[in-house]
C-alpha cells in the first residue's frame, strides 16, 4: 500500500487601518530590528526562490489572472520538510530554494521568525507551525524534535481513518490561525497520507498614514485587454518615500511604527505588469532595503479583493525540483519508508480597504511513499500593478502579488 504524506502551508496576511489620521497618537520612529548574519544570508538567499516561483506561476496563469503568493509561507513550510529530505533529493531541494544546509536554515528560519514577530508592537504578526501524522506510523523522533525545537511546530497524532474527525480538527487550526480567511487547506485524507505540515503567517497592522474614507470616490481602472472597470479609488496626500525604475515607479506604503509596508510597483509607459514581474529577481531585493527620501505625494489607490489558489508542483519543477516528487528514497529523514511529495496546493486571500489590507495565503504540499517629479506628484494606480509586503530591515517579502483587475 502507497504512504501518502501530505504537507500544508498556510498564510495569512491581515492589515487593518483605520479610516482618518490621528492628531492625537503619533506614530513614534521604530528600532531596527536585530537579524543574525546568518538569518540575514538566509533571507537574500531565499528571496531568489521567492521570486522564482512567483514569476513562474505568473507564467502560468490565465490573461488578466490575479496572482497573489507568501514566499515567506512556502519558504517556512519547505524549511520543516528539508528536515525530512535525504541524499540527491535535500541536495536538489536545497539548490531550488537556494539554501546551502538545512541546519544553517533551521537556524536562520528560528531567529528570523523571532525577529519578524517582535518587529513592530503596533503590527500583529504571528507565523505559526503544525504536524499532524497518523498516529498509527511511525514518524522518526529526530525529524518531529527539529520541527519542535527550530518550528516551534504543534505536532499531533490523528486517526486519519476517522476522516472527518481528522479534517476538522486540521481545518479548524487553519482557521483560527488565519482569523477565519482560510476555512480549510485540506480537502481530503486518502488511505496513503500519514502527515500533513502546516504553516500560517498572520499579519495584522494600521497604515503608519490612514486613507480617508470620505475621499474615496469611483474612478476609472485601464485592464490590460483595453477595457475599463468602475474602481472606488482611495485617495491621501502624505510624505511617502518613491522610487524610479527602468519599468516601474514604486511607493512604500508603511504600517504601524514602519517597521512593515506594502509597495507598490506601478509599471512605466509602455510596460505591462507581466514585465514588472519578469524582471523581479534578486538584486531586486534591493530596492525594498534601500531608503528613499520622503516626499509629499498624492497617493490614489484601488481597493481590491481577490483570492487565489495553486497547485505548485508544475511551476516547482520548472524550477528543477524533480526528486521530490519522483525519488522514493527521497525523505528517509521523516520514515524509513519510501516518501514522494505528491501535491502542493497554495491559497490565498487579499483585500485592501481604507481600514487597511487584510490577507490569507495557504500552501498544502503531499507526500507518497512508494513501498518622482517636484510640487506633490501623483502616484495613480489606475492599470494592472505589482504589490509587496516587506518587513524594512531586512526586505523579508511577506506577500507579493499582481493585481490585473481589481473588481475579481
Amino acid at each position: 500500500m502507497k504512504t501518502t504524506i501530505a504537507l500544508s502551508f498556510i498564510a495569512l496576511l491581515l492589515t487593518g487601518a483605520s479610516c482618518e489620521k490621528s492628531e492625537n497618537e503619533p506614530t513614534p520612529i521604530r528600532d531596527k530590528v536585530e537579524f543574525t548574519t546568518k538569518s540575514l544570508q538566509v533571507i537574500e538567499e531565499g528571496e531568489a526562490f521567492g521570486w522564482n516561483i512567483f514569476r513562474k506561476l505568473n507564467e502560468m496563469a490565465e490573461p488578466g489572472e490575479n496572482v497573489v503568493i507568501s514566499p515567506l509561507s512556502i519558504n517556512q513550510a519547505f524549511g520543516m520538510a528539508i528536515n525530512g529530505a535525504t541524499g540527491e533529493n535535500l541536495v536538489e531541494m536545497l539548490d531550488v530554494l537556494g539554501y546551502q544546509t538545512s541546519t544553517e536554515l533551521n537556524g536562520a528560519f528560528k531567529n528570523l521568525r523571532e525577529a519578524l514577530e517582535t518587529a513592530d508592537p503596533k503590527v500583529e504578526l504571528g507565523i505559526a507551525n503544525s504536524a499532524w501524522y497518523r498516529n498509527n506510523y511511525s514518524i522518526k523522533d529526530d525529524f518531529f524534535q527539529s520541527l519542535k525545537d527550530y518550528y516551534n511546530a504543534e505536532v499531533t497524532g490523528l486517526d486519519f481513518n476517522n476522516v472527518s474527525n481528522s479534517l476538522n480538527v486540521i481545518n479548524n487550526w487553519v482557521k483560527n490561525k488565519t482569523k477565519g480567511k482560510i476555512p480549510t487547506i485540506v480537502e481530503d485524507i486518502s488511505p496513503d497520507h500519514i502527515l500533513f505540515l502546516i504553516n500560517a503567517v498572520y499579519f495584522n497592522g494600521e497604515w503608519a498614514s490612514r486613507f480617508d474614507k470620505k475621499q474615496t470616490a469611483n474612478a476609472p481602472f485601464y485592464l490590460s485587454n483595453g477595457e475599463t472597470v468602475s474602481v472606488k479609488m482611495m485617495h491621501q496626500k502624505e510624505d511617502f518615500e518613491i522610487f524610479h525604475q527602468e519599468n516601474f515607479s514604486g511607493i512604500k506604503l508603511p504600517y504601524g511604527n514602519e517597521a512593515y509596508y506594502m509597495a507598490i510597483l506601478l509599471p512605466n509607459e509602455g510596460v505591462t505588469a507581466n514585465d514588472v514581474v519578469s524582471g523581479l529577481n534578486k538584486q531586486t531585493a534591493e530596492i525594498f532595503r534601500n531608503n528613499y527620501g520622503k516626499m509629499e505625494v498624492k497617493v490614489f489607490l484601488p481597493r481590491f479583493k481577490t483570492e487565489c489558489e495553486f497547485g505548485l508542483i508544475p511551476a516547482l519543477q520548472a524550477l528543477g525540483m524533480e526528486r521530490a516528487f519522483s525519488d522514493a528514497t527521497g525523505f528517509h529523514n521523516i520514515a524509513i519508508d519510501d516518501i514522494i511529495i505528491s501535491d502542493v496546493i497554495h491559497k490565498t486571500f487579499i483585500e485592501v480597504d481604507e481600514r487597511g489590507t487584510e490577507a490569507a495565503a495557504a500552501t498544502s504540499i503531499g507526500f507518497i511513499t512508494t513501498s518622482m517629479p517636484p510640487a506633490t506628484p501623483e502616484f495613480r494606480v489606475d492599470r494592472p500593478f505589482v504589490f509587496t509586503i516587506n518587513e524594512k530591515s531586512s526586505g523579508a517579502v511577506l506577500f507579493a502579488g499582481k493585481i490585473e483587475n481589481p473588481l475579481k
